[in-house]
């Protein structure tokens, strides 16, 4: 996701590595697409040149919707702000002209914790209590997706503009 010009250096370095390609101009047009099609993509790569600051959203949103899905960084030259706040919204590293390098976090984590199969399991010390309702999301969380809200809006009831009809 990025400009065209942030896109065409990326692109290079991705298809060596082996990846296929999708390409979007603004992080809303990659998550329609992500939304669409969530296990068609392994990877979203996000150039820092063509997000806004409260864009940067995306990268918890699509950590906490698709947590299959790799987020990498490129065009961070000059953005360690962004970087930085990237890196805390859950991003997995970045994408240079070498290829992948992924943060010290997530590659220190990955090293420390063993396998799902040779951790013990967890033992609650007594009975959960109640379970609580699903939380409501967040107010600057997408409830609907562009698609539903066009479809909801286009099948609004028509208005009356007449006097209403006595019954009897």
């Amino acid at each position: 996701m990025g400009n065209a010009t942030s896109r065409s250096a990326a692109l290079p370095v991705l298809a060596q590595l082996g990846f296929q390609c999708a390409e979007a101009d603004d992080p809303y047009a990659a998550m329609l697409e992500l939304c669409r099609r969530p296990l068609a993509y392994r990877s979203l790569v996000l150039s820092l040149a063509g997000l806004y600051r409260d864009e940067l959203q995306i990268i918890a949103a699509v950590k906490r919707r698709f947590p299959h899905v790799e987020i990498w960084l490129t065009q961070t030259d000059g953005r360690a702000a962004a970087l930085a706040e990237a890196n805390r919204a859950g991003a997995d590293g970045l994408l240079s002209d070498e290829g992948l390098h992924p943060f010290a976090t997530s590659a220190a984590l990955a090293q420390t914790l063993p396998p799902e199969s040779t951790r013990p399991a967890a033992v609650p010390e007594s009975p959960p209590a109640r379970q609580s309702p699903p939380a409501e999301p967040a107010p600057s969380e997408a409830v609907l997706t562009a698609e539903e809200l066009r479809a909801l809006l286009q099948d609004s009831p028509p208005t009356r503009t007449g006097p209403v009809p006595q019954e009897g």
